[in-house]
């Protein structure tokens, strides 16, 4: 086998084995080991260290859903769940993934209308806005076709009626 081939092999191989790391967490194991701070640098020049480090065509559209606030004043504020772990990142993307299933998106919305009441106690009103990331698969991607963001749908919720609902037993 060539030089040149064993270099390739050794690369891929390399590349395969931060993958692996990375997807069991190797972030979180200490991040003051100099070996792993090493690791994590090529993690980030190189993308293994991205969970999802694959392009996948029409697989699934990417929703992302944002919150409008209003107090009783009118006053009005922009709000995205975000967290700080890639955990709650993964949870909150497939909770807005059930939003685009027609028949669980009212439940959903709600639940998380109410959420975001508990977190400003101050609203009136909270609007829950998604927009879906369209991907193309390869043949139209490769006509020109490019990811474009589209309105999906909104749902408006008084505070008033979301504290009212009960949780069941």
């Amino acid at each position: 086998m060539p030089r040149k081939h064993k270099i390739f092999y050794a690369l891929a191989g390399l590349h395969l084995l931060m993958v692996g790391l990375f997807a069991s967490h190797m972030g979180e194991w200490g991040r003051d080991a100099p070996l792993l701070k090493a690791a994590s640098k090529i993690g980030d020049y190189t993308g293994s260290n991205n969970i999802f480090s694959f392009f996948a065509p029409a697989l699934s559209d990417q929703p992302y859903v944002v919150y409008a606030v209003k107090d009783t004043s009118g006053h009005e504020q922009l709000i995205d769940l975000k967290g700080s772990s890639p955990d709650f990142t993964n949870r909150i993307n497939n909770v807005y993934g059930y939003l685009t299933l027609p028949e669980g998106r009212d439940v959903f919305a709600a639940s998380l209308a109410r959420f975001v009441s508990r977190q400003y106690p101050g609203a009136d009103k909270i609007r829950v806005a998604m927009v879906v990331q369209q991907i193309p698969d390869m043949s139209s991607y490769r006509k020109g076709e490019r990811c474009r963001w589209r309105f999906w749908f909104h749902r408006d919720f008084k505070t008033s009626n979301l504290q009212t609902a009960q949780h069941a037993p």
